[in-house]
């Protein structure tokens, strides 16, 4: 016969009361016995009598086996536990190896690892230049670098962190360094003359270095801002979103940028410090914080975590059971959180709530992801959050600090009460940035259902924002007023009067028809937004009773979405899309971070095989892809239809691949671990190697006649190879096209560029070339191929967005280009006429170049926003309506037509 509960004590213990919750869970699962729940839950009868026992805290493992035992929600019990774990938390002892959330201190020189290169790095510019300036984001790490990096390794400095009174502050420093004196009469004295310091160092120490800690804190004082910075060495520590305060004073200095922590840097930042007390710590804890801070600055949060483990080791080891127990960053997150929101009055709560809110943006599937904005809030809240570690300042504005803090059960329950408004407001910040990209063209402005619901948005709204829902509302005020006069002209015409000329009837028409017109263009784009299906149809009638531009434009528009190509199922939200050269096939990325083939015939998409785990399409040709895997290696696959893909072989390691002929014949790319950002960075172990692909298994290696030239680009056929090679001292670049067969060969003249050029495109036919320079303007030239002779400019294309190009040619001599979320069409001509734009969108595009389907005569363009789905755009006018017309139900019914019109009389359009 089973044994009885022991009763618990009379106390009212957190303990206590824990234990009774236990209890009361298993009463509820229908008092199962203890051994019953041992078959459950995979631990011992005596366990789990001893986890609702009342004497001690159980292992949160235990708790949560006990709670699924009897068939309960694990989560509240996870976070009631670390909240009780945290009340029974021992005191640290005195050799713990970690810092926890605070910096690194001089006396922790001993325990800083991760950050040999950089302090290696900031050693030799003070050797060799007398001001260093560090740049770094909130949490990268600044003041360690200092502290317990800078100032062990040099042999004589002294650490100022500057506060109310810089000066002050920088006498107290160095009143320990010089002697005879007080902190006192040198603060006199820099004020009189703040030369003085450089004096006093040369005098009496030439080799002392002056770190200077959160120097952003002392910009404004200008006595002290020209003391230190005169100094013969001086390293100031500025934060990233300050940097062009900085700036602004135009003081000449080394820079160097604090980067996150690598892979590498942080696992020794992990397990050195345990190793030199003799602790170990298990791999799984070291991947778990590998993969969730690597490259991120992070490094406080990851120490805190390490504390929060130790506190729980089991013996020297760190392991998987106590960072489980102690809940990682995501814990150290939530209870940073909780003790900076405790602790701030009523009104900086509702401020602090509207700053973390913004930082944050829900997609289409109901996901919560951190996004970075730049925010006209006040600094010192800014700057609380930041040292509460749930924000990052950096130069290009702020964000959540980590993924974890989407998880902090107060922040998600916020974001669940304005998931709503969050979705309206990213919507509203894209709209803003598309609008200021396009020399804030009126016709990007809001107005209708979009503009409504901004409105509602009220303190969400930015200054910045509100700036642009104002120009809106104006807009849409005097569209409104145009609309009133028209009604009012046409009520005082038509009771009086009996006799109209003919010029005059023809006046009312016209107004009739565009103010028609008008409605119907704006009741399309309405639709538009919304994702209804009978846009197409309202633009239709817009297009038909007033044809202009913008109605073309809208037409053009709501067919592409009326013809929208989803990939339906196992897609993620924001998965890339490579779209092989005609547009018959894609690869997609799925929820598992593997990207799976489709394929494509007029309007729709059917999916097909994945690759292996983990591979993502680099480059996708006619019957070759090229793959990436997690490690980085490249791999090459035979693709004859979406069901039907190969393993063909792997790449050379640490080959990148630069460009994939669109035949699948010839590849090219480069071996080296340099990276290109904007401007090429010189490796002398990089260089450029071609592949013929005639027998895929075994490529074989084709002279390359540039080593390492800066962009490349293979022609249709493969028969052709591009090379730009950028001359640093002239800041020329050579453009040279070479002839692809059995001997690489000179193909003509070289191209001469003076700017870096980012990207070389071929058109279809070889007669055409597209340059994009790398210059503040990202200008895109298109030149026209001539037999044996230099190519000749034609087209000097600018949209005046500085982000790269992806440019695409049709087979009738359009040239198609996205830039962000704008896709503009230009139709080029074979003599000096200047191409003509043909079309020019915002909001579609995204970062997948346009693919031109010569079998549908249209371009295939990625959805805005976060949709894996393809629009298909077509230029034609005449074939839009024809295919419109020909579509069962493309006649508005006669409830649509009143509903929208009222009693105006109904046009016909097909």
């Amino acid at each position: 016969m089973p044994r009885g509960e022991r009763p618990l004590g009379p106390e009212d213990t957190a303990l206590l009361r824990f234990a009774g919750d236990l209890r009361r869970l298993r009463d509820q699962a229908g008092k199962p016995s203890y051994r019953e729940l041992a078959r459950r839950a995979n631990y011992s009868p005596t366990a789990l009598s001893d986890a609702a026992g009342g004497r001690k805290l159980p292992s949160l493992a235990l708790t949560l086996a006990f709670v699924r035992a009897c068939e309960s929600d694990p989560a509240p019990w996870t976070r009631r536990w670390r909240e009780l774990a945290a009340e029974h938390t021992q005191p640290l002892h005195p050799n713990t190896p970690y810092p926890g959330n605070a910096p690194f201190t001089e006396d922790d020189a001993k325990r800083y690892f991760g950050r040999e290169c950089l302090v290696e790095q900031v050693v030799e510019s003070v050797r060799a230049k007398p001001l260093t300036v560090v740049f770094g984001a909130s949490g990268s790490g600044r003041t360690s670098l200092l502290r317990a990096g800078l100032h062990p390794a040099l042999d004589d400095a002294v650490v100022i962190t500057p506060t109310r009174d810089p000066i002050q502050d920088l006498a107290v420093a160095l009143a320990e360094v010089f002697e005879n004196t007080t902190a006192d009469r040198l603060a006199e004295e820099f004020r009189e003359d703040p030369d003085h310091l450089r004096l006093r160092i040369r005098q009496h120490r030439p080799g002392l270095v002056l770190l200077v800690d959160d120097f952003e804190k002392a910009l404004d004082a200008e006595d002290f801002v020209a003391a230190v910075t005169r100094c013969p060495h001086v390293v100031l520590s500025v934060r990233a979103d300050h940097e062009q305060r900085w700036r602004d004073k135009r003081i000449n200095g080394t820079e160097i940028v604090i980067e996150p922590m690598s892979a590498d840097q942080l696992r020794r930042a992990i397990t050195e410090p345990a190793a030199k007390i003799g602790a170990t710590v298990e791999t799984a804890v070291i991947a778990r914080l590998v993969a969730d801070a690597a490259n991120q600055h992070s490094l406080p949060l990851v120490q805190q975590a390490l504390v929060e483990t130790w506190r729980r080791k089991r013996g020297m080891t760190l392991s998987l059971a106590g960072f489980e127990e102690s809940g990682g960053i995501e814990h150290v997150v939530a209870q940073a959180g909780e003790t900076f929101f405790a602790g701030l009055g009523e009104d900086d709560q509702r401020a602090a709530r509207q700053i973390l809110l913004r930082l944050v943006s829900v997609q289409r599937n109901g996901v919560a992801q951190r996004r970075s904005r730049r925010l006209d809030v006040g600094t010192p809240l800014l700057d609380l959050l930041a040292k509460a570690r749930l924000v990052t300042l950096t130069e290009d504005g702020v964000e959540l600090t980590h993924d974890a803090a989407l998880r902090w059960t107060r922040l998600a329950g916020w974001i669940d009460e304005e998931r709503e408004n969050l979705r309206t407001h990213q919507q509203l910040v894209t709209a803003i940035e598309l609008w200021e990209a396009s020399d804030r063209d009126p016709l990007a402005l809001y107005r209708g259902l979009r503009l409504r619901k901004a409105k509602e948005l009220g303190e969400f709204l930015t200054v910045r924002e509100r700036q642009f829902v104002d120009r809106s509302v104006k807009r849409e005020t005097r569209r409104s007023t145009a609309l009133i006069a028209v009604v009012a002209v046409l009520l005082a015409l038509v009771p009086g009067g009996v006799v109209y000329t003919l010029a005059n009837e023809r006046k009312i028409t016209e107004m009739n028809d565009r103010e028609l017109g008008g409605k119907a263009l704006s009741q399309s784009e309405a639709l538009l937004e919304q994702r209804r299906p009978y846009a197409d149809k309202f633009a239709l009638v817009g297009y038909e009773v007033s044809p202009s531009a913008e109605a073309e434009k809208v037409l053009r528009l709501a067919s592409a979405v009326a013809r929208g190509i989803p990939f339906t199922g196992t897609p993620k939200d924001d998965a890339d899309v490579v779209v092989a050269p005609r547009g018959e096939m894609a690869a997609v990325t799925d929820e598992d971070g593997t990207d799976r083939m489709w394929s494509i015939d007029e309007d729709k998409a059917a999916p097909g095989k994945k690759f292996a785990d983990r591979h993502r399409v680099v480059k996708l040709a006619e019957r070759r892809a090229v793959t990436k895997d997690f490690s980085g290696q490249e791999h090459l696959w035979a693709v004859n239809d979406a069901g039907d893909i190969t393993y063909l072989t792997a790449l050379p390691s640490r080959f990148r691949t630069l460009d994939l002929s669109p035949d699948g014949s010839r590849l090219v790319g480069k071996v080296g671990d340099a990276v290109e950002v904007g401007l090429p960075t010189p490796d002398e172990s990089e260089h450029a190697e071609l592949y013929d692909l005639g027998d895929p298994r075994n490529p074989r290696k084709l002279p390359m006649p540039v080593r390492n030239p800066e962009t490349v680009a293979l022609s249709q056929d493969g028969r052709e190879l591009a090379t730009a090679l950028w001359d640093r001292a002239t800041g020329t670049t050579t453009i040279e096209f070479w002839s692809i067969g059995g001997t690489v060969e000179s193909a003509g003249p070289p191209l001469a560029q003076h700017v870096y050029v980012r990207a070389i495109t071929y058109s279809g036919d070889g007669r055409w070339l597209a340059v994009e320079h790398s210059s503040p303007e990202s200008i895109v030239e298109v030149w026209q191929r001539v037999p044996s002779g230099t190519p000749v400019l034609r087209a000097r294309l600018d949209t005046a967005l500085r982000a790269g190009a992806r440019v695409t040619f049709s087979d009738d001599g359009r040239v198609a280009i996205v830039r962000d979320n704008i896709f503009e069409v230009h139709q080029l001509y074979p003599n000096d006429r200047a191409a003509d734009r043909l079309v020019y969108v915002v909001g579609h595009g995204s970062s997948t170049r346009a693919v031109y389907r010569p079998q549908n005569r249209d371009f295939l363009v990625r959805r805005g926003g976060q949709d894996p789905e393809l629009l298909p755009y077509d230029l034609d006018t005449g074939s839009i309506i024809k295919r419109m017309c020909e579509k069962d139900g493309a006649r508005l019914t006669d409830s649509e037509w009143v509903k929208s019109f009222g009693e105006v009389e109904r046009v016909e359009v097909c």
